[in-house]
This record gives structure tokens, sequence and C-alpha cells, in this order.
């Protein structure tokens, strides 16, 4: 009986070129999908096919290049510590004190170490061009300096805060703790400084659903969760935090994807110290169940095999609107964080109509915890 032949990535020519010359050198027989329409649409949607017997260790291969981005697998540092990181970029609001609490909870299970990121306004920025000339403000070099020393002000109050909690709960030979100073466009620096200090998760506090249209337009925790390459748990505002032990259910909402195997992965490596029961559920209409229930069962026999010692349950919930069956499932069952997998679109198609996981960043109370496929 011929083995079955299944679809790992989609990628464009030169990425999945790439890709088979890696697995190919790992013993992985592959063959590329529609290598050979690699003009217009199609130069971004050549398939990677291997046999399904290999794809536990294509995973595997897929995760460990993958993360930092598949153009950089030639240039990855030497050297790089594997000690799990967090970074933790704040604004000294209420907010982000919240998800450092959490943060430092989580840092301590995984036995992390912890960055703490802050990045202050440049008045240079919006620096507005008339003609052909800037207008320059002769007092903004003044103003640079005191928001400078504002921030470094701020950062050493946090730290003294954040240390006594520490020290206090008792984590002080558990957690390594650093801190960065950045000066930017909050957004742009997070994300240029994850791709060099490779977190773990970025763990980001947000404001809650209450608040007015414009405080969410722009949101830096929506952003950085739209386009990091790292796992974001964002914490809302109004979430209710007691601790990391009260942290006992989580949803993963799967749309079967095949990038569904990668987060699932790294799901489980992240929650592991946690000890929760992980829900996997697909929210769709009646008519799709039937063949939806039977990919839930053939996802959860795989997790089952792959991680035998983490609890893991499946369903499929009947419901046109994806929003109010998630929701319903969520106080049902308890949920203490979502999960999910966003995928990367152009700017237009981000604007009219903003993903998933930006969506249910504004529409819940719950956690959530953001792959990109």
């Amino acid at each position: 009986m011929d083995e079955k032949i299944i679809t790992l990535a989609t990628h464009t020519f030169q990425h999945a070129q790439v890709l088979k010359g890696v697995l190919e050198s790992e013993g992985i027989e592959c063959f590329l999908q529609n290598a050979n329409l690699i003009q217009g649409a199609f130069n971004s949607s050549v398939k990677i096919r291997i046999k399904e017997t290999d794809l536990e260790r294509a995973m595997k291969i897929m995760e460990r290049i993958e993360e930092p981005g598949l153009e950089k697998m030639g240039d990855k540092k030497p050297g790089r510590p594997a000690k799990p990181r967090i970074l933790l970029p704040i604004d000294f609001s209420d907010y982000s004190e919240k998800a450092a609490h959490m943060a430092l909870d989580w840092a301590v299970r995984l036995e992390a170490e912890i960055t703490i990121l802050n990045v202050y306004f440049n008045p240079i920025v919006n620096t507005l061009p008339f003609s052909e000339a800037y207008v320059y403000d002769s007092s903004m070099d003044e103003m640079m300096v005191d928001m400078e020393e504002q921030a470094e002000q701020d950062m050493q109050a946090f730290l003294k805060s954040f240390k006594e909690r520490k020290r206090t709960l008792g984590y002080e030979k558990k957690v390594s703790i650093k801190h960065k100073l950045l000066r930017g466009v909050a957004e742009e620096e997070i994300l240029r400084f994850s791709e060099d200090y490779h977190p773990t998760v970025i763990v980001m506090g947000t404001r809650g659903k209450d608040r007015k249209a414009a405080d969410l337009i722009g949101s830096v925790t929506a952003e950085v969760m739209e386009m990091a390459r790292v796992p974001v748990l964002a914490i809302p505002e109004d979430f209710e935090y007691h601790g990391v032990d009260k942290i006992h259910n989580v949803l993963y909402a799967t749309n079967f994807e095949d990038s569904d195997f990668v987060a699932l992965e790294k799901l489980e490596r992240i929650l592991k110290p946690l000890e929760v029961k992980i829900y996997f559920v697909h929210v769709g209409p009646q008519s799709d169940s039937r063949w939806d229930r039977l990919k839930l069962e053939g996802l959860k026999k795989h997790m089952e095999e792959r991680f035998p010692q983490t609890e893991i349950m499946c369903d499929y919930i009947e419901h046109e609107d994806f929003w109010v069956g998630l929701e319903g499932f969520i106080q049902k069952e308890k949920i203490d964080i979502i999960s999910l997998t966003t995928r990367r679109r152009n700017l237009i198609a981000r604007l009219i109509n903003p993903s998933v996981g930006k969506k249910m960043l504004f529409h819940s109370n719950t956690p959530m915890l953001v792959f990109h496929a």
C-alpha cells in the first residue's frame, strides 16, 4: 500500500527550496508542488510535501528553523543559550504591572530569564515636514534628555518593586532579571528587540474592553501580537489574576491548519510546567460537524501520543457565530487562557479585516496566547 503524502507547509518558491534542502539533509524525502508556477500569485504558494510517517520528525526540524525566521537559518547566532526567556514590555501602567506579576510567576515555573523592556517616546518621530524642510524645535534636545531621565527613574522604581515581589515570594535565586530602555516607536522597537533576543514568549498587558474605541486603535499589544515571530501572551487589564497555580484550563481554537501542529508543540512546552488541561475546540455550523469531529478526534489522538502526560480534551462547538460560540464555551468550562494561531497579512487586509487574534484581544477578559503560522 502506498504511503500517504501530506502538505507540511506552504512558502514562497525561494523559502520552499531552502526548506526542502534542510529536510533532505536530515533524511526526509520531500518534493515541491506548484514549483513550476512561480510567477505572479503562485509565488507564495509552493507546497512542501512529505510522507505522513515523516511528519513528527519534520515538525521538529520546522520548529527549530522557523521560529527565528526561515530567511535567517544560515545566520543563527552561535552560543545561543537554551534557557527559556520571557520578554516583558512595560509602560509602567497598572495593566502592565498585572502582566509583570504573571510573567514573574511563569518564569519561576519555566526556570526562565526575564528581560523588562521599556520604549519611551521619541519626539523626533513626530517632527512634521513642511515643504522640503523639517521644523525642529530648539528645545527638542532638552526634552529628549528629560524623557530619557524620566524613563530611567520609572524603570528603577519598577525594578525595585519587581525585585521586592520576587524576594517576598521566595524567588530570589530562581529568576534572572534584566532590563532595557529604548527610544522610539514602542511596537517597532519591541519587535526589533525580540528578533535579537529570541524570547520563548512575550508577555504584555492590554487595556480593558470597556475603553473607548479610540484607545484600541493602534494598540501596541495588538500590533506586537500581529507581527511578532514568537508567541505573545496578552493579559487584559480586567483579568482577575490570583496566581499561576489558579490557571487550570487552556483553550486552543483550531481551524485544522497544518500550522496547528507547530503551534501545539510550542503550547505544550510553554504550559507543561503549569500542569493544565488543554481543550482543542473548533467552532462551526452543524452542517460541517461530522467531518470536523473526525478531524478533532485525529488531532486528539496525535496529541495524546505526543504528550501522554498532558490532559487533553476535544470539543466541537456548533454555532454560526464564532464569537458567541467560543464565549459560551469559555464561560462553561471556566477557561483561563485562550490560544490560537494567526496569520500575517498585508496592511490593507489587516485594516479592513482584523485578525481573529486581534478581535479576541478586545472581546474577552481572558488572557490570550497567540502563535503565528
